[in-house]
């Protein structure tokens, strides 16, 4: 029988053929071998380690990085495969297609130079091009002053014929209405009136707001923090959940977090307990309950707090954590990052630099790639399909749970909580903070009429 002194042991050292080497070289050998699909477990047997250390300190800083991808449904893991991406198309039109060089589209960039204008110069494109519907096609300087009001209806009707959306008022969606007006008013020179653009379906009212009222429930994300603890291994998915929820940042936003704007600190609670056993930290409540001198209480809670930049509007945002399940291990995880000089909270690459012009494309795979995991975990937890819009956007329903969750938190405080999210208060009433059934019903219970 074979000894036991003498039975391999898998090693946590970075072997390659028997002799140690760089962490590059392991790196190299795993994109030579991912050339086919493989498992973490054949991956770390063919360098002699064990599969937890091959995963950590390998595997997953490769697929973090987008040098590999796990194949989708499976534990395997390849070479990232060729996408036919919207950025990749983004990029061939403006490279390879004479459009922008046309007379209409060098004045429509001449008149309109804003951060978010090329979106829709692609957009429009794509129309001319005939990418959305093939029927219809057209050279942008075919679009006249004298024809366009008999060109966009036939545009808008290719629109709507191919739209996998509801339709409304049988126009196409916003983005595309307000592309098409932009091209009118900019390229053309055109001044479109109200009653002209609902005639033409190409208005520019945003659609009424189905998700206004969309919150998650604490039992909800109790059941998603069980979840994610007991069935992903990975504490980088748990607290990305984490900092959605707590930080409501739009989706892309969570992988600018810079760890140089972010701080831990104690903080000090006091509160009175009411009749139903809750606390009360209301300072109002608090300073009266000081007055009378009834018993305070008190405890130490950790905060995160997190500086964020949006690129959308280009402005700075201050964010806090509060959920000790949350702050405890992100504080530990910060630590690790920090001791191996990471830039980012959740991005490898410390050289990359996030431009407006290129944060987009960067981070255009890792935002995909949230949605699909984050929709199979909400989807467990009780919500279910078109909760979150005709596409299913689950990441970006964070952003309401957020918002939701410190409204309600507050008492409706949408003065407090547009300071973290918003310049005015208008657009978070309109299209995150609209009141709870229960909580309206619960404010109105003591009103009486005379």
């Amino acid at each position: 029988m074979e000894s036991v002194v003498n039975t391999q042991i898998p090693s946590t050292k970075s072997h390659l053929h028997g002799v140690s080497v760089t962490k590059d070289a392991i790196n190299n050998e795993i994109l030579k071998l991912l050339k086919q699909p493989l498992t973490p477990s054949e991956l770390a047997k063919h360098f002699h380690m064990t599969r937890e250390a091959f995963s950590r300190n390998y595997l997953y800083p490769l697929r973090n990085s987008d040098k590999i991808e796990k194949v989708e449904g499976s534990n395997y893991y390849q070479l990232p495969k060729k996408k036919n991406t919207g950025t990749s198309i983004r990029k061939n039109l403006f490279n390879q297609s004479e459009i922008f060089k046309t007379e209409n589209y060098k004045t429509w960039i001449e008149n309109n130079n804003s951060k978010d204008i090329s979106d829709k110069h692609v957009m429009f494109a794509r129309i001319c091009l005939g990418l959305y519907n093939s029927k219809f096609k057209i050279h942008p300087d075919n679009i006249t002053k004298e024809n366009w009001k008999q060109v966009i209806p036939k545009m808008i009707d290719a629109l709507v014929e191919v739209a996998d959306y509801e339709l409304v008022n049988g126009e196409p969606h916003y983005a595309m209405r307000q592309t098409i007006r932009g091209f009118l008013q900019d390229g053309l020179g055109l001044k479109i009136s109200k009653k002209e653009g609902i005639n033409l379906r190409i208005s520019g009212a945003k659609p009424k707001s189905k998700l206004s009222k969309l919150h998650i429930t604490p039992e909800q994300v109790e059941q998603a923090k069980k979840l994610l603890r007991k069935s992903y291994l990975e504490i980088d998915w748990f607290l990305k959940f984490g900092v959605k929820t707590w930080s409501f940042v739009r989706p892309s936003t969570i992988y600018l977090i810079e760890l140089e704007n972010m701080d831990f600190y104690d903080e000090v609670v006091e509160y009175v307990e009411g009749a139903d056993g809750k606390k009360i930290t209301d300072e109002k409540v608090i300073k009266y309950a000081k007055y009378k001198g009834d018993e305070i209480y008190s405890y130490v809670r950790r905060v995160c707090h997190i500086e964020v930049h949006e690129n959308k509007t280009d402005a700075d945002f201050d964010k806090y954590i509060l959920d000790p399940d949350f702050v405890e291990p992100l504080e530990k995880f910060y630590n690790i990052r920090k001791s191996q000089r990471k830039k980012y909270l959740f991005w490898e690459d410390n050289k990359t630099h996030f431009t407006f012009e290129n944060y987009r494309e960067i981070v255009e795979k890792k935002v995909d790639t949230d949605n699909k995991f984050f929709r199979k975990i909400l989807f467990q937890v009780g919500f279910k399909k078109g909760d979150f819009g005709k596409k299913d956007r689950v990441n970006y329903a964070f952003r309401h749970f957020g918002i939701q969750m410190w409204l309600i938190a507050t008492d409706y405080d949408y003065d407090l909580v547009a300071i973290m999210s918003h310049e005015d208060t208008a657009t978070l009433k309109k299209w995150y903070g609209q009141r709870t059934k229960e909580n309206f019903q619960r404010k109105i219970k003591g009103v009486t009429f005379a």
